[in-house]
């Protein structure tokens, strides 16, 4: 067994893991992320507190640090691009240096399912575009696309080997961590207290 069975996820976990909108907001904002709006270091709390440019700059970034690594390392072992798949989403959620509380993981998500499917990826993100625009609530509509992207990739795809079904099993995996960490905003939905852009 080579070392890059253990090393590819090990890289993508701490890639994804790199806090960005916590960065960009200390450089270029007013270095209170934490303590501002949901307190989340995710784009969405990015925009509502540092503004329109350190908002998209923190969703390309956090999009590349997944699809960057799930693109280009892979081994010839499927177990261990599985782990590969999930590690920055993962990493994202659960950041070694913020001890393990990180944001939500949407971008990292996106990122990881436009390198193993971009047209997964493209249908997803146009669900998310028209669910936003409809009800104007991000999380709404990141649940609604990232629920919808297993069944689309399953449309996609289709069951007809067990290098797919492992894929399909990592982005519900992750599908479930995602509506987990958005315990909040489902508490606000609930109550119809979530915010609205």
């Amino acid at each position: 067994m080579t070392t890059s069975y253990f090393l590819y996820p090990l890289i993508a976990y701490l890639a994804g893991s790199i806090p960005f909108g916590l960065i960009l907001s200390n450089l270029f904002g007013n270095g209170k992320l934490q303590e501002l709006g949901s307190k989340n270091i995710g784009a969405t709390n990015v925009l509502r507190t540092q503004g329109k440019l350190l908002g998209a700059l923190t969703l390309f970034l956090d999009f590349s640090k997944a699809f960057l690594p799930c693109y280009f390392l892979k081994t010839d072992c499927e177990y261990t691009n599985m782990l590969i798949l999930a590690a920055p989403a993962i990493g994202h959620m659960f950041p070694i240096w913020l001890k393990f509380k990180g944001g939500k993981g949407v971008a990292a998500y996106f990122g990881s399912l436009c390198a193993l499917d971009i047209h997964t990826c493209l249908i997803t993100a146009i669900i998310w575009l028209c669910v936003f625009f409809i009800c104007r609530i991000s999380s709404i509509a990141c649940l609604s696309s990232i629920a919808l992207s297993c069944g689309v990739f399953a449309y996609i795809r289709h069951l007809k080997h067990l290098e797919f079904f492992n894929q399909l099993c990592v982005l519900i995996i992750l599908a479930v961590f995602i509506v987990a960490k958005h315990h909040e905003n489902i508490k606000r939905l609930l109550s119809n207290e979530e915010l609205k852009f």
